[in-house]
């Protein structure tokens, strides 16, 4: 059986996915949908650093450069260490990119069968079904769509891929009574440098919450 695996999303978690695929002899294919790798790096403004010391954010197999002299890395130096992971362990090849996941379903076994199963597969073995993966990738230059076939699927979509998390107001005590502009943490990193450094610039501003975007 040629074991192939779908890896949806090349972050942190989708590189390690696929290294870790390739390791045991599998085949991967990541799709991702930036022209990228690096998951929330890729949308942070330049004035953002790692918020953990360089020791305690890193691989495992794959030390930080010795240029990086800094405890705390820009978000570039973050991408760039990425990037050289992805090209160290020839990740990179694997990598779809441009490439929305708009519709996945598994093939080839009924439901009544799939509902019967205490384990997956029936036998709690990755590939010991007789069903695919049918994996259906957009374009997102010319929307084009094409179906891809697998044995198994990952998902690295990450805990934050593009759903802002906000809170519910009783009527007349949210956003909406305040004269100024309000905007989630993702639209605003969203945001190119220029444009984020002139939106701020000589106004008061407030911060709601104390996680890792507030930082």
């Amino acid at each position: 059986m040629e074991r192939r695996v779908a890896i949806v999303g090349a972050g942190i978690c989708g590189l390690l996915a696929c290294k870790y695929v390739l390791q045991i002899g599998f085949h991967p294919i990541v799709f991702e949908v930036e022209d990228g790798i690096g998951g929330l790096w890729r949308h942070t403004i330049e004035s953002t650093n790692l918020q953990n010391n360089k020791q305690y954010y890193r691989f495992s197999d794959f030390p930080w450069h010795s240029s990086v002299q800094d405890e705390y890395p820009s978000n570039q130096q973050v991408l760039d260490y990425l990037n050289s992971y992805a090209e160290n362990f020839n990740i990179i090849p694997c990598i779809r990119f441009n490439s929305r996941v708009i519709h996945i379903d598994y093939v080839g076994v009924s439901n009544e069968e799939m509902e019967s199963w205490e384990l997956w597969s029936g036998n709690s073995r990755p590939f010991g079904s007789k069903g695919t993966w049918h994996i259906t990738v957009q374009d997102t230059n010319n929307f084009s769509t094409e179906v891809h076939k697998a044995e198994f699927v990952i998902l690295c979509l990450g805990k934050y891929s593009g759903f802002p998390n906000i809170p519910e107001f009783p009527p007349g005590q949210g956003p909406e009574v305040f004269k100024g502009r309000v905007m989630h943490s993702m639209e605003y990193s969203a945001l190119d440098n220029e444009t984020a450094a002139e939106l701020i610039k000589g106004k008061r501003i407030t911060i709601v919450g104390s996680q890792k975007s507030a930082v």
